[in-house]
Parts: C-alpha cells; structure tokens; sequence
C-alpha cells in the first residue's frame, strides 16, 4: 500500500508538472527581440497612455509608432517610404510625429500621395518629422532659454525645424521655413532609442533641399 500511495503522489506531481512544462516552449518562443522589458507593470512610470494607446518607454520608436492608432497614417508613409528601418536603428531619434488627420487631409488634396511616383515627395515629409539626436522637453527649453529665442533642429531631411516657446501658453511651437506653426499634442515621451512628440499639424521643409536618406 506504501508503494501505491508513492506512485500516486508521483503521478499527481506529474500532473502538476506537464502543464508548465508544456508552455515552456509557447513562452520561449513568444519572446520579443526588441529592446523592452518582458513583463509591464500597468501605471508605472514607465507607461504613458495617450488617446488609450498606451506608450512604454523601454519601447523603440518604431514599436511605439505602429501600435497608435492616432499614428496608422504617419506609419503606414514611414513603411512606404523606407523610412520605419531609420527608426529600428539605436539612434537616438527625436521624432515630431504628424497624427492622422492632417495626412488624411493631405491625401484629400493629392490622391496620389501615396503612388510609387510621388513618394518622394512623400519621404521629403516625413523625413523633416525626424532630428537625430535626443531632445527632450526639457533639454529644448533649456536651448531656448540659452539661446534667448527660438532655435533651429536639422532634421533627417536636411533643413531646419524651428522650436520656440509661446510666452502666452509657455508651450513649445515647431515651425517651417515658410514660417507655418504646428503645436505639440503629446511631448517628450521618452523611448529606447530617443524621444517621441506628436504634433497637431504637417509642416513642410524647404523645396530645393534634396538630402533624405
């Protein structure tokens, strides 16, 4: 009777054991290679949600990107364009991204924006989105403030991205050449490879500028 008790215990243990054993290899092979931690802890400092898309900081651009909803415009034109593997890259980046409505507006304008032929135009765009280099929040106002005025960010494009403060709201502006204004949405949410904006409008480089890569 003691051996039969024995081998039940075993086979229960068994039991318990096949289970986990068995997830082993789903959990494994499940695991992502990008740079983030493995387990997130919900309200955190290191999550931010924003129109219920949640942002992780320890999250690349690119990853962070393709999951807004707000950012299903600007990410399907950085894919288009070639310009989504800048992003995968360690960087830093600091990237002004345009949400949908202004790209929706655009493409309501020219519906062609998106053919093969006028991608170029299209990679001009969104690559004065981007500033190689890590600015926060923080680190601009800081610029600003030494500089005594606004300042200027040469962009993935080329040209230069202006930022200045608004002394009635103190928040910060980005500008084009052509002297149009956008407004900040969401600012300085910091990622794994730089820091991530989103804007309220589309700005434009200058024309004759021919350097995105």
């Amino acid at each position: 009777m003691r051996r039969d008790h024995s081998l039940s215990r075993r086979f229960a243990r068994s039991l318990v054991l096949l289970p986990l054993l068995g997830a082993m290899p789903l959990l494994s092979g499940c695991e992502s290679q990008a740079r983030q931690d493995p387990i997130y802890v919900r309200n955190s400092t290191d999550e931010l949600t924003f129109k219920d898309i949640a942002f992780f900081r320890d999250r690349p651009l690119d990853d962070s990107i393709r999951s807004s909803l707000e950012l299903a415009d600007y990410a399907k034109g950085l894919e288009l364009t070639g310009l989504i593997t800048t992003l995968q890259r360690p960087g830093p980046f600091t990237v002004f991204a345009i949400p949908n409505p202004p790209l929706e507006q655009l493409r309501a304008r020219d519906p062609q924006v998106l053919s093969p032929s006028r991608l170029p135009n299209l990679k001009r765009t969104l690559s004065y989105t981007i500033v190689p280099g890590d600015y926060t929040d923080a680190k601009l106002r800081q610029l600003i403030a030494k500089q005594r005025g606004p300042i200027g960010l040469k962009t993935l494009y080329g040209d230069v991205i202006g930022v200045s403060v608004e002394p009635a709201t103190n928040q910060l502006i980005l500008s084009d050449p052509s002297g149009a204004q956008s407004r900040i949405w969401l600012s300085s949410m910091p990622q794994s490879n730089g820091v991530l904006y989103i804007t309220q409008s589309m700005l434009n480089p200058s024309p004759t500028i021919q350097r995105a890569r």
